[in-house]
Order: C-alpha cells, then sequence, then structure tokens
C-alpha cells in the first residue's frame, strides 16, 4: 500500500532499498472459491467489534491530533511537507542516477589500464591468481568500496533527512549498523551469483545472456523464499499477531474473499520510522502477511481490514505469476541487450575479454541503462495491479470511507505527495497517487449510491 516509487525492493533498508518486497513476494493465501463474498464490517464477530471500539478508544488521542492530517487539503503546512520530500526525493533519483553512471564510467574508463582491470591485477598479485578466488575477492572489494564511498550519501539520504522530515525514529548507530547488515547482505548475495554469472559467460559463450537470464529468474524466487525468514529478521522484528479478534476478524475477511491465510506478522517499523505500511512477502510455506506495528495502532479496524482486502486483492488477480512472466521477459532481454551493449563498449575501450570479472562495472552498466528505459513500463504495470487491488478491496469491503480514510492516514504519516506531477507519477511511481485512489474510491462510491453496481 505505499505510495511510492520503488526502486531496489525495499524493506530491509531504511534508504529505500527495500522497497520493493511488496512487489517481488507473493501473498500468504490460497484460492478457495472461484468467486469472493460481498464483506460487510458489520458482519464482523461481536468480540472484533468490541476490539474495534476498545482500539478506538485507546488511540482517540491520536486520531484527534491527526484529524487535520488526514484531511490533506485543510492542512496545508503538512501538504507542503510531503510536496517538498517528494521533490527532495524526485532530485535524488537523479543524483542516485547519475553518481553510479559516473562511478561505474570511472572504473571502466581507459580499458584494461582502468581502475577495473588494476584492481584485479592488484588481487590478483597479492592474494591469488585462481580465476574463482581472484572473481570473489574483486567482487567483495568493489562491494566493499561502493558502501564506504557512497556512505555519507547514504547517511544524508536515509538518515539526515528522514529525521528533518520528523520519520525516522533510529539513532545514528542504529542506522549505522544496518548499513553494516546490508554490506554483509550485498556480500553474501553479489559474491556468490557474480562469481557464477562470470562462469556463465566462460561456460556458455555467445548463448551466456541466455543461460544468466534464467540464473536470475530463478535466484528471483529463492529471495522470495528466504527473504522473510532469513533477510527480514536482520533489520525488523516480527511476531505472529496474537490479537485473537484481530486473527478471526481477518479469517473472516479471508473466507469472503474466497482464500485461506496461512499467517498474519506484526512487523516492528516502530523502531525505525513513523511510516505505515503492509506488505505480502514469502514464497510457498514462508508466504506472510506482514503488517506495520504502525498501521495496526494507529488505524481504525475498519481501515485495517481494507489494507488485507487490498493486499488480498493481488493474490486473487494472480498478480505475483503474472510480474514473474514479466519480469522473466524483461530479464531475456535486458541480458541480451547487455550482451550486446558491452561488446560494442569492449570494442571501444580496447578490452579483449569480456569473462574477465573486471568488465563488472560495463555489465551494471548496460544492465542499469536497460533498467531506465523500462522503468516507465515495468511502474505502468505496477500501477495497474494496483488500481485492481484497490477495486477488490472497496467490492470486498464494501466500505469506502474507510478506505478513503486509510488511504488519506497512509498519505499524511507517510508523507506521500497526494498529486504528484503527472509526467513524475507516470516515470518513477509504482503506485497510483493518492489522490487517484481516492478520487477511484469516491467514483466507485458513487456509482453504487446510483445503483450502477
Amino acid at each position: 500500500m505505499k505510495n511510492r516509487r520503488v526502486t531496489i525492493k525495499k524493506i530491509s533498508r531504511t534508504n529505500d532499498r527495500a522497497a520493493d518486497i511488496q512487489q517481488n513476494n507473493g501473498p500468504l493465501i490460497r484460492r478457495r472459491s472461484p468467486s469472493a463474498q460481498v464483506f460487510s464490517i458489520s458482519e464482523l464477530s461481536p468480540r472484533w467489534r468490541q476490539t474495534g471500539a476498545r482500539m478506538s478508544a485507546t488511540t482517540k488521542c491520536y486520531t484527534s491530533a491527526m484529524s487535520t492530517a488526514n484531511d490533506l487539503t485543510l492542512d496545508n503546512k503538512r501538504l507542503e511537507r510531503a510536496r517538498r520530500y517528494d521533490r527532495i526525493h524526485n532530485w535524488l533519483f537523479l543524483v542516485d542516477l547519475l553518481l553510479i553512471l559516473v562511478a561505474l564510467s570511472a572504473m571502466m574508463y581507459r580499458g584494461e589500464r582502468g581502475v577495473s582491470f588494476a584492481l584485479l591485477r592488484l588481487i590478483e598479485h597479492h592474494l591469488s591468481t585462481h580465476r574463482w578466488i581472484a572473481t570473489a575477492a574483486y567482487l567483495g572489494a568493489v562491494v566493499t568500496g561502493y558502501v564506504v564511498a557512497f556512505l555519507p550519501y547514504h547517511w544524508f539520504k536515509g538518515y539526515y533527512l528522514e529525521h528533518q522530515f520528523q520519520l525516522s525514529t533510529q539513532r545514528w548507530y542504529q542506522w549505522l549498523a544496518d548499513e553494516l547488515k546490508s554490506w554483509l547482505v550485498m556480500l553474501a548475495v553479489v559474491v556468490p551469483l557474480g562469481s557464477l554469472w562470470y562462469w556463465f559467460m566462460r561456460a556458455a559463450g555467445a548463448w551466456w545472456w541466455l543461460w544468466a537470464a534464467a540464473g536470475w529468474i530463478f535466484f528471483q524466487v529463492i529471495l522470495g523464499m528466504v527473504f522473510p525468514v532469513l533477510i527480514l529478521p536482520l533489520f525488523y522484528r516480527s511476531r505472529p499477531v496474537e490479537d485473537t479478534s484481530l486473527l478471526a476478524a481477518v479469517e473472516d475477511l479471508a473466507r469472503r474473499c474466497g482464500v485461506r491465510v496461512l499467517g498474519v506478522y506484526r512487523l516492528g517499523l516502530s523502531a525505525k520510522t513513523r511510516k505505515a505500511n503492509a506488505a505480502l512477502a514469502g514464497l510457498g510455506a514462508t508466504k506472510r502477511v506482514l503488517l506495520g506495528d504502525t498501521l495496526l495502532d494507529h488505524f481504525t479496524p475498519q481501515e485495517v481490514l481494507c489494507v488485507l482486502a487490498h493486499e488480498f486483492g493481488h493474490y486473487w488477480h494472480a498478480h505475483l505469476p503474472k510480474l514473474l512472466v514479466v519480469t522473466g521477459a524483461s530479464a531475456v532481454v535486458g541480458m541480451w541487450l547487455a550482451d550486446r551493449v558491452m561488446r560494442a563498449l569492449a570494442a571501444l575501450l580496447g578490452i579483449s575479454d569480456l569473462t574477465c570479472v573486471a568488465t563488472f562495472p560495463l555489465l551494471l552498466l548496460a544492465l542499469l541503462v536497460f533498467a531506465v528505459l523500462t522503468l516507465p513500463c515495468m511502474n505502468a504495470l505496477a500501477r495497474h495491479c494496483e488500481r485492481r487491488a484497490d477495486l477488490f478491496a472497496l467490492e470486498t469491503t464494501r466500505d469506502p470511507d474507510a478506505f478513503i480514510s486509510a488511504m488519506t492516514r497512509l498519505a499524511a504519516s507517510n508523507l506521500s505527495n497526494p498529486e504528484p506531477h503527472p509526467l513524475i507519477e507516470w516515470l518513477l511511481h509504482s503506485h497510483p497517487s493518492i489522490a487517484r485512489r481516492i478520487a477511484a474510491a469516491r467514483a466507485w462510491q458513487a456509482a453504487r449510491g446510483s445503483g450502477a453496481i
């Protein structure tokens, strides 16, 4: 439900690197019937209605304090802060892109006489000339150099800026600990994956790109399975939701949606941020619904159920397998394009051996160009999936008021710009703007009131 663009998926890092949990992981549900029944909040068990009343009472002060924040047209101060926050992140996207392009280009400048090949020769001279050992050491050195060189920028983006907008709750040493863990995770992923990648290039010859694409798709599936049980716990604490009334309400909603819930977890977002969020994570036996404690503690029961219905909508419409198919096709095209770009640039730079790991910056440069070119199309597909999930939530809960209040509360708590420029939304946003989602809900409500539904 988070209305922000996704750069590299993302919940494991405060600086947006975790973004992408929601798009790359499947829902914690299984289809039970071909049709979803209509669900009404009034149909909840008396125990859950009592719990809702208790929750409303305990959050009465919070709701009162946030009343103007939830209506963004009235809270001009918060609205302006959200717009400033959005503008800064739009510029930071360009800064991200420019810095990475400059760094990769600098490493490949002068080809075999440049920095990248000099680093590999240094490793071979002082460590080992064995291909696998030298490749792993080179990749580890590149990852470490990236983390160290970009640490001040990541501090500004992920710590200073978040505190300036009063969104972060982290202390500096907690943020630094997350950076350290992110570095270790990157090493654990990039070193073996990159070593296999260059083995594909040596073993498969001219068709390496096809094997690399297949390997990348397989890696995405494995990552989806292990993420919530191996990676997520490194950054966030989670535990099964113990509120029996909430679980009963979730099961009731899932039954009316024709799905079966396998697990609902409370995610400790409040230890690091004031932003509210919910996500689907895991594949197979690791599937689960993740509800941020910032969502559970500050949203009404009706709003929480609307958020859950949205997540169920992703499963009902089979968005995960569809996105995997699109991602797989994109990977094949991207790897083929990377092969062509690398060959052209290698000839220009005088590089004789593309299977040498020192061409790694060249590979990243080619893949980055492809990712930027296809970003608007991938975001358009993601927004389409989000709109369908929103519609599913409205048709399932039949509670547009709760849906609208959940959207406005998300915008207020996350400082989401409700009306970004259409071009920015088209280029960078993986979700429709809050204003568009609310307008769609009101149109649905009006059509229902007029008997069109």
